[in-house]
C-alpha cells in the first residue's frame, strides 16, 4: 500500500498576461470548462477576474438521479447546483466527453431547456442534423439564472462507448454584468455505462494514504488504493500527460473520488496511485474503481482537512523519510545510509547545519489553492489556521531538539515539502523524527534522520 520506489524518487526530483472581457449574460463562447482541449485550470476566469478558479468560497457541483451510471441511449437529466453565499445570479456551460477521446470525441448530445442553449466548436448554434467536425457541444445559459439550481438534460451515446467524462463549469455572479468581482467553479465527473457483468469486475480491498498507511485522506492528496481486476497490466502516467494535464484514465481504469474523476499516476492488477480530485467534502466520500468491465462497488473513505503522512523509502522496511539533504543551494544527495538505497542513487545521513528536505501528503489547505488535476511545480506555504501569523506552521523535532523549519507547504499536486536545519548537537546515528502541524495534527509514523 505504498508508492513504489521510482514514484518516490520522482515526486523528490519533481518537488526539487490576461485578458479584458465584458461578462456573457448570454451565455459564454464555447470551450470554457476545464475539458483538456478547452480551459483546463482556468476556465471561465480567463474572462472573469477576481479570485481564483473554486476560490471564491462556494461550489459547483451536479446531482444524478440515476448516480454515477449511464444507461446507452437513454435520456436523463442532471441537477446543476451551485453554492455561493454572495451571488445574484448565475451561469453555467458543460460538456460531455468520450473518455478515449477527452478533448475531440463527444459524448452523446444535449437537448437545451428554456433559457439554454447548445453551440458547436465554431461558436455557431447546434443546427438540427447535429455540430460538425468532431461533434463537440456545449450546453450553457441563454439568460442569467436567478436560482443556483439548473436542469441539464442529456442522452448518453449507444451501447460500447465507454466511460463518459463530464465537466462543468458555473459563474456566480455579482450580478453589475462586468467580468468584476464574480466567482467561477468548476468540476468534473466520470459516468461509467451499466454493466451486467459479473465475473472481471473491479473490486476495491483497501483505500490508505499513500504516504502514511492512515485510513484518512485529504482531497488533493496522494491515496493508494488496493483490490483486484483493475488493469490488465501495469501503467504509469508517464506517457499520458498532454498539455500539462495528468489523466484521469489510465491503462483503460478510472477512479471516481466523491463522484469526480481521480488522476492516476499507477496502475496495475491490484493497486492504484492516484491523487485525490479537489471536493469541498469532508467526511465519508464513495470510491468506485471501473474498467471495461464494469465498476466495483462504491467502498468508503474518509476526507479531513488535514491527515499529514510523510513518504518513505521502501528500503530499510520504511525507516527513513523520503527527503533529500542539500550539498549547495543547486544540489542534493538523498537522505539515506550511504548505499541503503542501491548502488546507482547518491545518498549520505546528514549532519548538523546541513539543510534537509522532507516529502509528505495531506499537510493541509494552502495559501493558494493547487489543482490536482494540473502539472505545477509551485511553493505554497501552509495557510495559517491560527489568529497570529507568527506562529511556525509546523514543528519538527530530531533526536528530540528542535530543528529550524524554514518552508513548509506544498511544491506539486499532492505533495508536500518540509525544509529544516538539522539543530547543533543532535548525536550521530538514526535520531527519531517528529513533525507537528500548526493546525493540530502530527505526523503519526515512527522515522528516523540518519545523522553523521
Amino acid at each position: 500500500m505504498k508508492l513504489r520506489v521510482q514514484t518516490i524518487l520522482a515526486i523528490l526530483t519533481f518537488g526539487l498576461g490576461s485578458t479584458a472581457a465584458w461578462a456573457f449574460p448570454f451565455g459564454p463562447p464555447n470551450g470554457f470548462t476545464i475539458a483538456p482541449g478547452d480551459k483546463p485550470g482556468i476556465a471561465c476566469t480567463q474572462c472573469h477576474a477576481g479570485t481564483p478558479l473554486n476560490g471564491g468560497g462556494g461550489s459547483v457541483r451536479v446531482a444524478f438521479a440515476n448516480g454515477l451510471t449511464y444507461a446507452p441511449g437513454q435520456a436523463q437529466t442532471f441537477t446543476v447546483i451551485i453554492n455561493d453565499a454572495v451571488a445574484a445570479t448565475y451561469g453555467f456551460e458543460m460538456s460531455a466527453r468520450l473518455e478515449s477521446g477527452l478533448s475531440t470525441q463527444q459524448a452523446g448530445s444535449f437537448t437545451p431547456a428554456a433559457n439554454q442553449k447548445v453551440v458547436c466548436s465554431d461558436n455557431t448554434l447546434e443546427p438540427a442534423g447535429g455540430c460538425g467536425g468532431n461533434g463537440i457541444q456545449w450546453i450553457e445559459h441563454t439568460q442569467p439564472s436567478l436560482t443556483n439550481t439548473i436542469s441539464v438534460q442529456w442522452t448518453p451515446p449507444a451501447a460500447g462507448a465507454g466511460n463518459v467524462h463530464l465537466y462543468v463549469s458555473a459563474n456566480a455572479t455579482n450580478g453589475d454584468n462586468t467580468p468584476r468581482g464574480d466567482h467561477i467553479y468548476a468540476a468534473d465527473y466520470v459516468l461509467t455505462p451499466a454493466s451486467n457483468a459479473t465475473t472481471g469486475v473491479p473490486t476495491v480491498t483497501g483505500i490508505f494514504n499513500a504516504a502514511s498507511g492512515a485510513s484518512t485522506l485529504e482531497a488533493g492528496s496522494w491515496v493508494t488504493i488496493i483490490g483486484t481486476n483493475f488493469a490488465s497490466a501495469s501503467n504509469t502516467w508517464d506517457s499520458a500527460i498532454v498539455n500539462n494535464v495528468l489523466p484521469t484514465t489510465l491503462g483503460g481504469v478510472t477512479v471516481a473520488i466523491d463522484g469526480r474523476p481521480a488522476p492516476i499516476n499507477f496502475v496495475n492488477q491490484t493497486q492504484i496511485n492516484a491523487l485525490v480530485p479537489a471536493t469541498a467534502t469532508l467526511g465519508s466520500v464513495s470510491v468506485v474503481v471501473s474498467n471495461g468491465t464494469g465498476s466495483s462497488q462504491p467502498a468508503t473513505a474518509t476526507l479531513a482537512t488535514a491527515a499529514p503522512g510523510l513518504f518513505t523509502f521502501p528500503q530499510s522496511q520504511g525507516r527513513y523519510p523520503a527527503a533529500v539533504v542539500m550539498d549547495s543551494a543547486t544540489s542534493y544527495e538523498y537522505l539515506a545510509p550511504a548505499g541503503s538505497l542501491g548502488a546507482s542513487v547518491q545518498s549520505r545521513p546528514a549532519k548538523a547545519g546541513d539543510t534537509v528536505l522532507i516529502f509528505g501528503t495531506a499537510f493541509g489547505p494552502t495559501t493558494t489553492p493547487l489543482n490536482p488535476e494540473m502539472i505545477a511545480a509551485v511553493a505554497y506555504p501552509l495557510a495559517h489556521t491560527g489568529a497570529d501569523i507568527r506562529a511556525p506552521l509546523a514543528q519538527v523535532a530530531i533526536g528530540g531538539q528542535p530543528a529550524t523549519v524554514l518552508f513548509c507547504g506544498i511544491v506539486s499536486p499532492g505533495t508536500y515539502q518540509i525544509n529544516a536545519t538539522l539543530p547543533a548537537g543532535v548525536p550521530t546515528g538514526d535520531q527519531a523524527l517528529q513533525v507537528t502541524l500548526l493546525s493540530g495534527p502530527s505526523v503519526p509514523q515512527t522515522v528516523f534522520i540518519p545523522v553523521q
